[in-house]
């Protein structure tokens, strides 16, 4: 009896080895694909993220923060080599979303909250970034944006701050939001149990 309870764990851990590689596989393609619809929906977005959030609510933060990087080092060398430089905003939104849903429930409310608090995050850091390394370029979209604020006598530095502020705000609720539809459907219609995820 011990011993087919063993194996029942053992063939349990090995199937949960092998949805994780196979969801963090799908969660780096969802944040490629997302950076790539971009430019075509000609949105004052990054979209680039929306898969470290999917993993880090449901395999946690560090497994987050992987996603972000490798999803960062793909891009960069891929598309753009600009994307090495953001590489530490995708780790950063993988880890607080990842410790945030561990120790807080996965509901509206909780989803809100996380994707303003990670936006003024990700927003500081990444428009550091793009002010030092690109002075102040950050994607045509929102440099649209940014040029409008100068051009209006806004200092560049405000700008860049003003503009990566709510271009990071919208990118996160629309991340967020694909993100929770998509936890919806699972909890729905798959019921898979090998996620530790707090619902209420």
């Amino acid at each position: 009896m011990d011993g087919k309870i063993n194996e029942l764990k053992v063939d349990r851990e090995d199937y949960k080895k092998v949805l994780y590689r196979y969801l963090i596989l799908l969660s780096i393609g969802i944040n490629i694909v997302g950076a790539q619809t971009v430019p075509i929906l000609n949105v004052p977005a990054f979209l680039d993220a929306v898969g470290t959030i999917f993993s880090a609510v449901v395999m946690g933060p560090i497994i987050g923060a992987g996603v972000g990087l490798v999803t960062n080092l793909a891009l960069g060398f891929l598309v753009d080599p600009g994307y090495f430089y953001f590489a530490g905003v995708n780790v950063l939104i993988g880890i607080t979303t990842g410790y945030i849903f561990k120790d807080h429930p996965f509901n509206l409310k909780t989803v809100f909250a996380a994707s303003i608090f990670i936006s003024i995050i990700a927003s500081i850091v990444g428009n550091t970034i793009s002010y030092m390394a690109f002075g102040g370029v950050a994607g045509e979209q929102l440099d649209r944006i940014t040029f409008l604020l100068v051009e209006r006598g806004i200092d560049l530095f405000v700008s860049v701050n003003i503009s990566g502020f709510f271009a990071n705000l919208l990118d996160k609720v629309l991340s967020f939001a694909i993100v929770f539809c998509i936890m919806m459907l699972i909890d729905r219609n798959l019921k898979v149990n090998e996620f530790n995820i707090r619902w209420k």
